[in-house]
């Protein structure tokens, strides 16, 4: 790690930042591995180029964080094998850095995101609406090109009529994570040996269908990518003006057009395609949870007053009024918070953040006391025990 970082060191500077993003700036970021954290340009560095902390639960995935009260952009580097990758997931997360310092507003309601339905039609229009934009992308005639964004501006705009809330939702998905997959492309594609390869990585996640419809949220991050290398097309300095606008991503590159032009557009019938799609939707989502409840361990049931107190939104798998938490989940219990890194599923009613009850499955048995349990690298929870057998526990709160 230590050499990783050096390397970053010498290649993530202000001139190459600003060749990726206007006026984007190295900020204090940190890299990790399962025992120690290399924290860069962070007051805590008192001067240093860097400095070794403990790793704590704080650092986790990639993201940004608030560490010790500043802004700050952390990668996990043992979930990447290339210098590359994680060079390029540092600008990503220093990117929602910037955009914080920026003043940034216009975030998803991630409610919309965890209801978000499995649609026929929707998912008609979606399928032909990100082929068109590829298709823009790619096209080097200007006439057609023209045509496919208009087109692309139709469809969305239809979807919008008939699923206002949720292409809403998708709009501001694109407008935090379009950008900053953007900086990321621009990134790769700066320190990549084999620049072909980097752009067919984003169009694959594009035009996968399946994969589009599984994960909402994940979709919208290469659809925001695309409208940005188009946008680079229409408007030479859009960057600028979009950090500065209340628009969202879509409705800013819509109004930056010059040839939208409304018209009618034939819509192939593509029914065994979108039924296979939902079809895929629902199975893969089903078996996850399924493979989720064949966990080996006991099985910890909590319920009662139990508060979503922090998550990660790009590696959830929700399915009707459950939802999957892959990697880790922060609850409140009883005013005290806890961290709790493996998968958990949660079960809610009407606002995901309302939790009716959590499950996970534990690798060792918990310690018994009186009316609380106290569980290895979780913590004590205090409650009333009302089932408790050799391979499971179900604790009210």
């Amino acid at each position: 790690m230590q050499n990783i970082l050096e390397r970053i060191l010498t290649t993530l500077c202000s001139e190459r930042l600003k060749n990726y993003w206007e006026d984007l700036h190295p900020v204090a970021f940190a890299i990790f591995d399962e025992k120690d954290v290399l924290l860069y340009n962070h007051p805590k560095c008192n001067g240093e180029s860097y400095i070794k902390l403990d790793k704590t639960e704080q650092f986790h995935a990639c993201t940004c964080i608030l560490f010790e009260e500043v802004p700050t952009a952390i990668v996990d580097t043992t979930l990447y094998n290339s210098f590359e990758d994680i060079y390029s997931l540092l600008v990503h997360e220093s990117f929602h850095v910037f955009q914080h310092l920026s003043g940034e507003s216009r975030y998803p309601d991630e409610i919309l995101g965890f209801n978000y339905p499995i649609d026929f039609n929707n998912i008609q229009l979606r399928v032909l609406e990100r082929k068109r934009l590829f298709e823009a992308f790619v096209s080097t005639d200007q006439k057609e090109k023209q045509q496919k964004i208009n087109e692309f501006i139709i469809l969305r705009d239809k979807r919008t009529e008939l699923f206002p809330d949720y292409v809403e939702y998708e709009n501001s998905v694109e407008t935090i994570e379009g950008p900053a997959f953007y900086v990321e492309y621009q990134a790769l594609n700066d320190v990549s040996s084999n620049q072909e390869n980097v752009i067919s990585k984003y169009a694959e996640q594009l035009l996968d269908s399946n994969l589009s419809h599984i994960n909402i949220r994940s979709s919208c991050y290469n659809s925001g990518l695309f409208i940005c290398l188009l946008l680079d097309d229409i408007s030479k300095d859009w960057k600028v003006e979009f950090i500065k606008s209340n628009l969202n991503l879509y409705q800013f590159f819509k109004n930056a057009f010059p040839y939208y032009t409304p018209v009618e557009i034939n819509i192939p019938n593509t029914s065994e395609e979108v039924f296979q799609i939902i079809n895929n939707a629902k199975t893969t989502k089903s078996i996850a949870f399924a493979n989720f409840n064949k966990s080996e361990g006991i099985k910890l049931t909590v319920s009662g007053a139990v508060k979503l107190a922090g998550f990660d939104p790009m590696n959830i798998t929700q399915f009707n009024k459950q939802a999957l938490h892959h990697n880790f989940l922060s609850v409140k219990l009883i005013n005290k918070d806890y961290f709790i890194k493996q998968p958990v599923c949660t079960t809610f009613e009407n606002n995901f953040r309302d939790i009716q009850l959590i499950e996970l499955f534990l690798n060792q048995p918990p310690i018994h006391m009186d009316n609380r349990i106290i569980i290895e690298n979780i913590g004590e929870i205090e409650g009333t025990i009302i089932s408790k057998e050799p391979n499971a526990i179900h604790i009210v709160v």
